[in-house]
C-alpha cells in the first residue's frame, strides 16, 4: 500500500513506528523480569495484566459474542498468548533478548504455511523460495554458539514454537473469526488468557515473591517491567495494531516486522549483549524470507 503526504497517513507512520518500538522492546523487559520471577510467573502475570488492560472493550464487545465463537476464542488466547508468552520466557533464560526478537520474524513463514497445509490457501513458487530461505536463516541463528561456546538450539526451538502457534491464532481469527471486530476478537481472547494468569498469579504467590525479595530495587523493577509488558506491550499494543490496519491495511501494517528486530538488536546491544556479524546476517536471511512471502501476498 502506497500512502500518501497527509497528515493522517503521517500519523499511520508514526503509529507504526510506535507499535514497533513496543513490541521490539518486549524482548528486554522480559529479560529485565526474568532477573527476579520465573519463566512461569513473568509469564502468567503478563497475560493477567494484559487480560486486565482490554476489560474495557471486553465490556463493550460481550454482547457480541457468539456461542460457535467461544471454542475459537480460547484457542487465540491460549495459543496465540499464554502459551507463547511462557515459550518465550523460558526460551530467554538462555538466549539474548536480540537473538529472540530476530526469530519472532518467523510468524510470517508458519502463517503462510498453516494457511496452506489447514486451510487450503494456495502458495506461489515465490512464496515457497521465501520460506526456505527464511528457514534456512532460522537454522543458521540456531545453531551459532554462544559466549559459553555452546549451541542453544532447544531454547531457540522454543521460540520458534511459538512463531508457529502465532501463526496457528492468526489463520484462526482470518477463517474462523473474521465476522467480529478485530480490537473486540483481541478483547475477548485476551480475557480468557488473562483469567488463566491470574489463576496462576495467585497460585504461584507472584506478587508475595517480588515483595519478599532480598534487593527491593531488583524486585520493583522486574515487577514494573512485566505489568508494561502485560499491559501495553501486549494488551494496548494489540489495539494499536488493529488501529493502524483500520487507517491503512494489513499489509502495511504487517510491515512492522522489520523494524522490530532493529529494536530487539538496538536494545540488546545497549544491555551488553555480544550481537555479533553472523547473527545480524541470519536475521537479515530470515527477513528476506519473510520479504519475499509478503510481496506475493494477496492483499484481499
Amino acid at each position: 500500500m502506497k500512502l500518501d503526504s497527509s497528515s493522517g497517513s503521517v500519523r499511520t507512520y508514526m503509529l507504526l513506528g510506535l507499535l514497533a518500538i513496543i513490541w521490539g522492546s518486549s524482548f528486554i523487559l522480559m529479560k529485565i523480569g526474568l532477573v527476579v520471577l520465573g519463566a512461569t510467573q513473568l509469564a502468567m502475570l503478563r497475560m493477567a495484566c494484559a487480560g486486565t488492560a482490554l476489560l474495557p472493550v471486553v465490556m463493550r464487545g460481550w454482547r457480541l459474542l457468539k456461542k460457535d465463537d467461544v471454542g475459537w476464542l480460547l484457542l487465540v488466547g491460549l495459543g496465540g498468548s499464554v502459551v507463547p508468552a511462557w515459550l518465550f520466557a523460558d526460551a530467554q533464560r538462555e538466549i539474548p533478548s536480540a537473538m529472540a526478537g530476530m526469530l519472532n520474524t518467523l510468524s510470517p513463514l508458519f502463517t503462510l504455511i498453516i494457511a496452506v497445509f489447514l486451510f487450503n490457501t494456495r502458495a506461489s513458487w515465490r512464496q515457497v523460495v521465501g520460506l526456505l530461505i527464511g528457514f534456512a536463516g532460522a537454522f543458521g541463528l540456531m545453531t551459532l554458539r554462544d559466549i559459553g561456546g555452546e549451541v542453544q538450539f532447544w531454547a531457540a526451538s522454543k521460540i520458534v514454537l511459538a512463531t508457529m502457534l502465532y501463526g496457528l491464532s492468526i489463520n484462526v481469527i482470518k477463517n474462523k473469526l473474521s465476522h467480529q471486530q478485530p480490537v473486540w476478537i483481541a478483547g475477548l481472547s485476551l480475557f480468557a488468557a488473562g483469567v488463566i494468569g491470574w489463576v496462576f498469579t495467585l497460585a504461584l504467590g507472584t506478587v508475595p515473591d517480588l515483595m519478599a525479595h532480598s534487593h527491593t530495587a531488583e524486585a520493583v523493577k522486574a515487577g514494573a517491567a512485566v505489568v508494561v509488558l502485560g499491559l501495553v506491550g501486549t494488551g494496548w499494543a494489540l489495539v494499536l495494531f488493529y488501529t493502524i490496519i483500520a487507517r491503512s491495511s494489513a499489509i502495511f501494517a504487517s510491515s512492522v516486522t522489520y523494524i522490530i528486530p532493529l529494536v530487539a538488536i538496538a536494545w540488546g546491544h545497549l544491555d551488553g549483549e555480544g550481537i555479533g556479524v553472523e547473527k545480524i546476517a541470519y536475521g537479515l536471511v530470515i527477513l528476506s524470507g519473510v520479504r519475499m512471502i509478503a510481496k506475493t501476498e494477496n492483499p484481499a
